[in-house]
């Protein structure tokens, strides 16, 4: 009888529309640069602060981490927002609060990948890549006395956990059943969280991840239960509580996205303080200098340079390093200022040989 269950059930599922298509999957990409702030006007004072929150909000999406934004490493970074920004609009949209008409204003503004990506790394952060970020597939049973029914984002609290998992860069996809016994039947499935069952169709939305949320009413409280699976394999289990039903999915959300982000870890770097020297060539100006020295100085990694000896086109530089040589020429772009060469140094002494490029 489980086996013909389970066989409907799959065959219906395969029948189902998306809600968070593969088409919006795709436009995740982009959404991971795009920050939105409202705005009290479109004053220059006001537009500088916005693209800061906005450059926060980017940052947050791309490592997955909402404390690192707050952190030194990128501190600098977001208080220089202007120079990362693209281009920016600002969105008017009347709400409805209270049963009257308010407009309200936000500013939208879009970053420059490949520079946030460089100085991410450059701080010491791996940004979480979007090929990493598999969309999560959620199911949500809700039972407020009289039996589980599914919720999904067209409820306020569905969107409201939807927007949670957008602010760190994962996508929810919302299946959606057609008929009232198929979503009778269904919300059962959830509420006994039939993990082989729901996984089975994950495959679908190009995705190995599925989280199982089961919530139900304990008083004046929700008490929520979260399963989280991968590659069909559930995780260990974690449970909320709030007052508020939104509260309470936002750590289904929270959960699901820090154990999904674990996968490919957007972590910081170990620091340790390093002296190494270097050789770097291709200086064939005192612009070169110039730009050599201005490019060290603005590298978080590198704590103190010192030039010890030049010879024809290059130099002996020793540079005081917050992390190990090895890994601060690993994340040198390919297509930055310098590159690490395989040509021999000539004094003794050198630990790596690198080249300015034109």
């Amino acid at each position: 009888m489980r086996y013909a269950r389970l066989l409907a059930v799959l065959l219906s599922l395969l029948c189902l529309p998306l809600y968070g298509s593969l088409a919006s999957a795709q436009s995740a990409s982009a959404a991971l640069y795009t920050g939105e702030v409202p705005v009290p006007d479109q004053s220059d004072e006001q537009r500088a602060m916005a693209l800061k929150n906005a450059l926060a909000q980017v940052v947050v999406k791309l490592t997955g981490d909402r404390a690192v934004a707050s952190g030194e490493a990128v501190a600098k970074l977001i208080e220089s927002a202007e120079r990362y920004v693209q281009q920016y609009t600002y969105r008017q949209e009347v709400a409805n609060v209270d049963g009257q008409p308010l407009l309200r204003l936000s500013l939208v503004a879009s970053f420059d990948r490949a520079a946030l990506d460089r100085v991410l790394r450059d701080r010491g952060l791996r940004v979480w890549t979007p090929a990493a970020r598999a969309p999560v597939v959620t199911w949500l049973a809700l039972d407020e006395g009289s039996g589980p029914r599914l919720l999904d984002n067209t409820d306020p609290a569905g969107s409201a956990m939807q927007q949670v998992a957008e602010q760190r860069g994962i996508t929810l996809v919302w299946p959606r059943v057609e008929t009232p016994d198929q979503a009778l039947t269904t919300a059962q499935i959830v509420w006994e969280g039939d993990i082989m069952t729901l996984s089975a169709d994950a495959a679908r939305y190009q995705t190995d991840t599925v989280l199982v949320g089961q919530l139900r009413r304990v008083g004046n409280e929700w008490s929520a239960r979260w399963t989280l699976a991968l590659g069909g394999q559930a995780q260990p289990v974690w449970e909320s509580r709030d007052a508020d039903l939104a509260t309470a999915l936002a750590a289904g959300a929270e959960g699901a996205v820090d154990r999904t982000r674990g996968r490919s870890s957007a972590v910081v770097e170990e620091r340790r303080i390093t002296t190494a020297k270097v050789w770097i060539s291709g200086l064939q100006s005192a612009q070169d200098y110039a730009r050599l020295f201005e490019m060290l100085g603005s590298n978080e990694l590198v704590r103190e340079f010192q030039p010890e000896q030049a010879r024809g086109d290059g130099v002996l530089m020793r540079l005081t390093l917050n992390l190990a040589l090895d890994r601060w020429l690993a994340y040198l772009p390919s297509d930055g200022m310098l590159r690490v060469v395989n040509t021999a140094p000539p004094i003794d002494g050198v630990e790596a040989t690198l080249a300015l490029t034109p």
